[in-house]
């Protein structure tokens, strides 16, 4: 069975099933998730715990024999199994695929991976799993379900929040849902009257944000100006060096003029972003991008980073950060090309 991660405290309260795959792209919930599944297992008189690490070079053999073998001290036991590739390859499948025909008596046995592809949720060792015993993925919380989440953990939490205080949290604390957790305990233990408004959270929580260099490049191209803005001034808080910054933004721009002059005479976006080499993963970003300038005009960036370059080179550091600020503008779309 699969089970949503809203049902999962209500599920592991009930008698636990034989086998569990516990993945997802947020490593906080996996592991909040885990965290409740192991102390439902104790209370569940599975006292005995094994943990194997299915590593590159994992013997599959060792988990069958784990699962055979006969315990000293507890009459019933929980082996975990982490997977840091994600998929266990043929030798794992086929092992897993045989638990799952089989399940040992008395054992727990819970598979535990991070980001898994829509394919490999579609394997036939996944749905053995979730046949013979049951699965919970935790897909990415996206930006805009971002305030929602922080709301719904400082509800849990006991916090009274605005509507500003919330939005705020969520704009210092995105693509960081262990930094948002923190100063959600943070909080708590700020206001013991339960009530948060903007002023306290902003004199209370640091900027926790991840503001790297390939999440600038993506709000540029997606259209998000002020985001794109915000990350710039955090990359530079943050000690990053302008000449690497500026290596990242000229390598995109030369994939988005090549990609622009192709667009120009063919109409066709995804095949313009072939040619230029644009990976697929990353091509949805450039969708974007493709119809909010010519190549002239991409061209013209570059040039200007050129120059940017050779400020930051010369002593003129303030002045190419500035126009750098200005270039990401202009590109994002928020301000006169």
């Amino acid at each position: 069975m699969q089970i949503r991660p809203a049902q999962w405290s209500s599920h592991v309260q009930q008698p636990l099933r034989p086998l569990y795959v516990v993945a997802g792209d947020e490593p906080l919930l996996v592991q909040e998730a885990l965290d409740a599944l192991r102390r439902a297992a104790r209370t569940q008189a599975f006292t005995e715990r094994e943990v194997l690490d299915a590593g590159k070079d994992f013997d599959w053999s060792q988990l069958l024999q784990a699962a055979a073998s006969l315990s000293l001290f507890a009459s019933r036991r929980a082996i975990e199994v982490h997977l840091p590739g994600g998929a266990p390859g043929d030798a794992g499948s086929k092992t897993l695929q045989s638990l799952a025909r089989s399940p040992p008596p008395d054992t727990l046995i819970v598979l535990v991976c991070g980001a898994l592809e829509w394919r490999a949720r579609q394997s036939a060792w996944f749905s053995a799993i979730e046949q013979a015993g049951a699965s919970l993925y935790f897909a990415a919380v996206t930006p805009e379900q971002l305030p929602q989440w922080i709301e719904s953990r400082l509800q849990a939490a006991g916090i009274r929040a605005s509507a500003d205080a919330v939005r705020l949290l969520a704009e210092r604390t995105e693509g960081n849902l262990l930094a948002a957790a923190q100063d959600v305990q943070k909080l708590r233990l700020l206001f013991p009257d339960g009530a948060v408004d903007e002023a306290g959270v902003r004199a209370a929580v640091a900027d926790s944000a991840r503001f790297e260099a390939f999440d600038l490049i993506e709000k540029v191209l997606a259209g998000d100006g002020a985001g794109a803005a915000r990350s710039l001034a955090r990359l530079r808080e943050e000690g990053v060096e302008l000449p690497a910054l500026l290596g990242a933004w000229s390598f995109t721009l030369r994939q988005w003029a090549a990609a622009a002059a192709q667009f120009a005479q063919t109409k066709n976006a995804t095949a313009a972003l072939e040619a230029a080499g644009v990976w697929r993963a990353r091509q949805a970003p450039f969708l974007k991008a493709l119809p909010r300038a010519r190549a002239g005009q991409v061209y013209g960036w570059l040039a200007r980073c050129a120059r940017m370059d050779f400020d930051a080179k010369s002593g003129s550091a303030e002045s190419a950060w500035e126009e750098l600020l200005t270039c990401v503008m202009a590109a994002s779309g928020a301000a006169v090309a």
